[in-house]
């Protein structure tokens, strides 16, 4: 047995076995944990300040302290929320969402095709993502299926998997846009976040107020007749979360591909700036610039 399987499946263990702690327990632990990424010296860190200055420079520098540290304990509790999703038990989900808006994707189901649930990546989008399967299969709605990355680490990768599978029925590779769309024709809506930094088919819209390589991706599926309905996960409370569910982005199909992926991003901001401390302001969003603008990463 080789070294790296024998520290993944440790590593899974681990988690297995604190996400099936209580969820208040959870919480607690995550709270820490990200006391720790706030305190000890990390490149996350470091990246999370950087983005909160590019987008929020109206705050003075006390003020940016504070949100990168209550942005630092928030990533700690996604971290938990993520293991949480992955593997807790399902009698953790009752009573824990507030879920708004679910006549629009009720509006679309009865229309016999399904739809991209679109979102950005809030801390606790995973755990949101199961959070809503909970509540579609409660109601006996298709589930949404999800599109994501593939894991460097692809022993990691097929524990994640095994774990995925067991809450949104199928995964999508992020590039299988085939696979996608017989998953909306089927009549499942599809969990898709295109807020991340991409260096292919992309155009540089603004993201608060600074160029972020974004995916035109949304906008073609949105030409080829998908409806895209946008959807937010937020933490409310210590164990409590508000799932909201917005109303088709009807005009996207018709908009140009320029105009399109800045309404995107400007719904995301919108969405973000009612709890800014919630983002993932630790990914590197502002990596490729357009010429003439530097990676404020180096």
């Amino acid at each position: 047995m080789s070294y790296s399987k024998t520290r993944t499946d440790f590593q899974v263990a681990l988690a297995k076995w604190l996400a099936r702690r209580k969820l208040t327990t959870q919480m607690r632990l995550g709270r820490v944990l990200g006391r720790l990424f706030y305190y000890l010296p990390n490149s996350r860190k470091r990246i999370a300040r950087i983005n909160i200055g590019i987008c929020f420079p109206e705050l003075n520098r006390k003020q940016a302290k504070k949100l990168l540290k209550q942005n630092m304990i928030s990533t700690g509790q996604g971290v938990m929320e993520m293991l949480a999703a992955l593997w807790t038990e399902e009698q953790q989900f009752q009573g824990r969402f507030d879920v708004e808006g679910l006549e629009h994707l009720i509006a679309v189901a009865q229309s016999g095709e399904g739809c991209l649930l679109l979102s950005c990546h809030t801390t606790s989008i995973e755990w949101g993502i199961r959070g809503l399967n909970h509540q579609l299969k409660q109601l006996n709605m298709p589930i949404g299926h999800m599109l994501a990355r593939q894991h460097n680490n692809k022993l990691l990768e097929a524990h994640l998997e095994a774990a995925r599978i067991q809450f949104v029925d199928k995964l999508i590779d992020k590039k299988n846009i085939r696979s996608l769309l017989v998953s909306v024709k089927s009549g499942h809506p599809v969990y898709y976040a295109p807020d991340q930094n991409f260096s292919y088919q992309v155009k540089f819209a603004d993201f608060f107020g600074r160029p972020a390589a974004t995916t035109v991706g949304t906008h073609k599926l949105a030409h080829k007749g998908v409806k895209v309905v946008p959807w937010f996960c937020f933490r409310t409370g210590p164990c409590q979360w508000q799932i909201k569910i917005l109303p088709e982005l009807q005009n996207l199909k018709n908009q140009d591909e320029a105009t399109a992926t800045q309404t995107i991003n400007q719904l995301f901001e919108q969405q973000i700036a009612l709890h800014p401390e919630q983002y993932l302001w630790v990914h590197r969003r502002f990596k490729n610039q357009p010429e003439g603008l530097e990676n404020p990463y180096k």
